[in-house]
This record gives structure tokens, C-alpha cells and sequence, in this order.
């Protein structure tokens, strides 16, 4: 059963998790930067669709699918990471070949703001098994667990909309004054090496 202590340790572990670095806080900086505040909000959307995604895994108690079987969480594992290199090649490229200030960046298949918000936040493993290794601890196994976890989960993901909504703005006004610089150059080039760094990090990752 749920505790006022519990959901206050719970909501202090989720501001940690969602100031934590990663695909989510990369991708809606990313186009926040360089596309605008409408490009950053629309990845925001995705994630917190993915959001939902975990919730309605965890409500019909399909979330421990993913670790119990060990080559489920080895494809989306592997998904997950050829994605993320591939967002990062992308990145790279548009730091070594920028498009012209007066030519609006070409949406690909798959490749829009919300999709690949949705994409990331679903193909990465890890974020289930965060969710299998906490919620226990707190939601316990009753037959509310599944629900609670719910709520849990919702907890999370209303922090990180709140975090991603202001990084959005922060980042609109930073690609505004840099506009096609060689800043701008530098800054998609770091990103496109952290998601490649990422990829790295998903790929070497392991269930509990």
C-alpha cells in the first residue's frame, strides 16, 4: 500500500532519474536547438506516449515479460541501440553538412520529432527495468501492485514533462542566438557523439 513516505521517496528518486542525462533529455534539446520550440515540444509528446506505453505494461502486468524472457530484452536491447547510433549518425552529419539557414530540415520516415521521442523512450530496455527493480519496493504484489505502479510510472514521466518543457525553452532561445554558427555545428556534433555514446551504453546493458 502506498504512503505519504513512500510516494515522497518515490517523487525525490524520480527528479534524480529524470535530471539523469539520456536519449529523452538529448533528443528534445537537440531539436528544441535546432528547429525550434514546436520541434522540442513534439519530441516531448512522443516520450510521454512511451510513458504510456510503460503504464499500460505495467497495468496489465506485461512489464516482467521483458525480463523474463531473456531474447526479448536482447532484441529491443539491440533495437534500441541501432537506433540511437542512428540518430547520432544523423546528427553528425548535419554538424559535417549543416542545411542552408533558408531550407527547413526534411522530415524522413520515421524521423519526426514525436516519432523518434516515442521510438527512444519505447526501444530502451533499461527504462522497463528500472521499473522492475523499483516499483516492488514500493507498490509491493498485491493485485493493486499493477495500478499503483501506474500511478508510479505517471509520477515519473509528469516530472520529466515538466524538466523536458523547460530544457525546450532554454534551448529554443540558445539555437535562436546561435542560428547556423559553427556553435550550432559543434553543439549537433556533440550530440550526435552522445547518442552514439548512449548506443554504446544500451548495447552493453544487462536484465536483472
Amino acid at each position: 500500500m502506498l504512503t505519504a513516505q513512500s510516494l515522497l521517496a518515490w517523487t525525490v528518486m524520480s527528479i534524480g532519474l529524470v535530471l539523469l542525462p539520456g536519449p529523452d533529455t538529448m533528443l528534445v534539446a537537440g531539436h528544441a536547438a535546432r528547429r525550434g520550440l514546436k520541434a522540442g515540444m513534439a519530441a516531448i509528446g512522443g516520450i510521454q506516449l512511451g510513458g504510456l506505453f510503460y503504464m499500460a505494461l505495467c497495468g496489465f502486468g506485461f512489464l516482467s515479460v521483458l525480463n523474463a524472457v531473456p531474447g526479448l530484452f536482447m532484441a529491443v536491447k539491440i533495437a534500441g541501440a541501432i537506433y540511437l547510433a542512428w540518430l547520432g549518425l544523423s546528427m553528425l552529419r548535419g554538424a559535417v553538412k549543416p542545411s542552408p539557414a533558408s531550407e527547413a530540415p526534411k522530415l524522413r520516415i520515421g524521423g519526426s520529432p514525436f516519432t523518434q521521442g516515442f521510438i527512444s523512450t519505447v526501444l530502451n530496455p533499461k527504462v522497463a527495468i528500472f521499473f522492475l527493480a523499483a516499483l516492488p519496493q514500493f507498490v509491493g504484489t498485491g493485485p493493486d501492485a499493477p495500478f499503483q505502479g501506474m500511478l508510479l510510472i505517471a509520477i515519473v514521466y509528469a516530472l520529466g514533462f515538466v524538466w523536458c518543457a523547460l530544457l525546450a525553452v532554454l534551448a529554443t532561445k540558445a539555437g535562436r542566438k546561435v542560428g547556423q554558427s559553427s556553435a550550432m555545428r559543434w553543439f549537433e556534433g556533440a550530440m550526435g557523439v552522445g547518442f552514439f555514446g548512449l548506443a554504446g551504453r544500451l548495447a552493453l546493458a544487462r536484465n536483472i
